[in-house]
């Protein structure tokens, strides 16, 4: 094996010899959390912005749908192919090859890469109006709603190219160790999105549907914003843009045998979120946009941690596996999945009990106060909400079996999730109409996280880590006590919403904070101390 030399500076591999794979993960996630939480929050504003402009009217409708078509394939073309296949190969590249084969493999992949995703966007926009009319059929009770929705996909389809180049920047980054700026990069979308709404739209035209294009221009810009901020530390680890054609090369072969089952895993859960968009369109008007809304708001505490803890553990997985290191990576996946737990069901509670007071006070102004919008998007946003700690839980469950480079067991668990998706839909919608799809989704997702623990032993051949069933029944149990002091203090404490809010919001992570530690759980403690030490060598 010969020693390589990338990148002097990227940190030791988790587990080995005078390093704490945990510290180094929770250092990872820390710096994708913090870039995370400000994308996050500023998705926020994004969407109240669009929320005052729009509400859930046919532009909003037509702008989710647009923007979805793109967002598909980014996720089939990149976080598909770079998570399942192109990271863990990547890894291995920079583990055991030398220098010049790491960048004869990098020019090789990302030249392929750049002509498919030329191709992919050029195909959308012309099928576009064929394919978004079969789509959004619902939509034609509106005049001029599905023209809108085929305009707007035309325009924005070139987001594909450029938010799929920032996602290969971002993982070639991660693998050498630095996570800032990828991580801090789709907060640039947001920005360009809200500056949009705030001072492009209104000078469009006094019509929504001249608007929305505003929006749209944004999101192009913003993808622009995103890639330029991932060059400068490329450049400075002296990783230039080159095109090279090897189609041959034997890097490429592994990352395409790989590429294909993890693709169509991807493709079978964006294909619940096109069920879900098409049942959508035949309900009452407006509610294409308030699954988007509700969606927006649970992913908050998904992406801010669960997320940046999933993207994060993939290249230290990736290495452990390479080196043999299998108790490390049983430690590893262990502690990722229970820390996942400790911020994500209290998180589903608390946004199930406050979800109408959150949506007060986040979008309750301008064209969301007209019509049911606070009504549906609540409720797609409790429903939602019960699947929080499974989604979550996935982020840490995948990356095990791509670290083995097993991406065709994840995929059966997908599409058996999409099944029983399609089916629930159809059990649920009648009774529960909106709340229906959002809870589908939910209970879907349950399943895909017991057929990966399944898969575990049987694939892979790992126990999973010990006291996990305790570590949930602990969080769960703290985290309906304090989903109790928050219903009591939003509904007793005579004070205006956003105060209220909170004082509710307050009050029940601190009551599951203190309950959690009576019961002697040792996760906080763990993190709390893995924190501390960080802070006081800084110090």
């Amino acid at each position: 094996m010969q020693t390589s030399t990338i990148d002097q500076t990227r940190p030791a591999a988790p587990g080995s010899p005078g390093h704490g794979h945990r510290t180094g993960l929770i250092r990872s996630a820390a710096q994708l959390g913090l870039g995370t939480f400000a994308s996050r929050l500023l998705g926020l504003g994004r969407d109240m912005s669009r929320a005052w402009l729009f509400g859930t009217g046919p532009a909003a409708d037509a702008f989710t749908v647009a923007f979805r078509l793109p967002n598909l394939l980014r996720a089939l073309f990149a976080e598909g192919a770079l998570s399942a296949a192109f990271v863990p190969v990547l890894a291995r590249y920079i583990e055991e090859k030398d220098r010049g084969e790491f960048e004869d493999f990098l020019h090789a992949f990302a030249t392929i890469f750049l002509l498919c995703l030329l191709a992919v966007s050029l195909l959308g926009i012309l099928l576009a109006p064929l394919v978004v009319p079969l789509i959004v059929q619902g939509f034609e009770s509106v005049p001029g709603k599905i023209d809108l929705t085929v305009r707007l996909t035309q325009f924005l389809f070139p987001y594909i190219l450029l938010i799929s180049l920032a996602t290969l920047m971002m993982a070639v980054l991660n693998c050498l160790g630095h996570f800032s700026a990828p991580a801090f990069s789709p907060a640039l979308l947001n920005v360009a999105m809200i500056l949009g709404a705030l001072f492009v739209c209104p000078r469009l035209g006094v019509t929504p549907e001249r608007q929305i294009y505003g929006l749209a221009g944004a999101v192009l810009v913003g993808g622009c914003l995103q890639v330029g901020i991932q060059l400068p530390p490329l450049l400075r680890r002296k990783i230039r843009p080159r095109l090279r054609w090897a189609i041959r090369h034997p890097g490429i072969r592994q990352v395409a045998l790989l590429m294909l089952p993890g693709v169509v895993g991807i493709a079978a859960a964006e294909i619940n979120v096109f069920v879900d968009t098409l049942m959508a369109s035949s309900l009452e008007a407006g509610s294409v946009a308030a699954l988007e809304y509700g969606q927006r708001v649970m992913q908050l505490p998904l992406g801010i941690f669960a997320v940046a803890l999933g993207t994060a553990v993939l290249p230290a997985l990736s290495r452990q596996a390479a080196a043999g290191q299998r108790d490390a990576l049983r430690d590893t996946f262990g502690f990722s999945l229970r820390l996942t737990w400790l911020v994500l069901v209290p998180a589903s509670v608390l946004l199930i009990v406050l979800a109408r007071p959150i949506l007060t006070v986040l979008f309750e102004r301008g064209a969301f106060r007209t019509g049911d919008s606070l009504r549906m998007t609540t409720v797609a946003l409790s429903f939602y909400s019960v699947g929080l700690c499974a989604y979550g839980s996935v982020k840490s469950l995948v990356p095990v079996f791509y670290a083995h480079q097993n991406t065709r067991y994840p995929v059966r668990c997908s599409i058996t999730a999409m099944f029983a998706n399609i089916a629930l839909i159809l059990v649920l919608m009648g009774p529960l109409q909106l709340g229906g799809l959002a809870l589908a989704t939910a209970l879907a997702s349950f399943l895909n996280v017991v057929l990966l623990f399944r898969g575990l032993r049987k694939n892979l051949g790992l126990d999973p880590p010990a006291g996990l069933v305790a570590a949930a029944g602990r969080f769960l149990a703290a985290s309906l006590l304090g989903g109790c002091v928050a219903y009591a203090c939003d509904r007793w404490i005579p004070l205006p919403a956003p105060p209220r809010l909170a004082a509710a919001g307050t009050g029940g992570i601190l009551a599951y904070i203190v309950v959690l530690t009576a019961m002697g759980a040792e996760e906080p403690r763990d993190l709390w101390t893995i924190l501390g030490g960080r802070l006081r060598r800084k110090g």
